[in-house]
């Protein structure tokens, strides 16, 4: 299920600016979108696990580069997290 105000978060970080509000005041960011605790607390220690199966995938996908992972670490990511999931739902 997504969560609309991570997704809204997520986008509006897409603006010219986005990258160095998130690397330089996170948590004020953060403060500005009313989200669950869980969900503040993953963004706040990029916890992708938590965050990825609430996310809009094109939204995930920028998300990581904004947190400083180029293409080929944000697949790894995504791809790390589907094989836990994986592993998860196969017990």
């Amino acid at each position: 299920m997504a969560d609309y105000w991570l997704n809204k978060l997520m986008f509006d970080l897409q603006d010219g600016n986005g990258k160095d509000r998130w690397a330089n005041s996170r948590e004020q960011v953060v403060d500005g979108y009313p989200l669950s605790p869980e969900v503040r607390k993953a963004l706040l220690e990029d916890d992708y696990d938590v965050i990825q199966p609430l996310a809009n995938p094109y939204l995930m996908r920028f998300f990581l580069l904004i947190c400083g992972h180029d293409d080929a670490g944000s697949i790894r990511i995504l791809g790390d997290i589907g094989q836990r999931q994986k592993e998860a739902a196969n017990g």
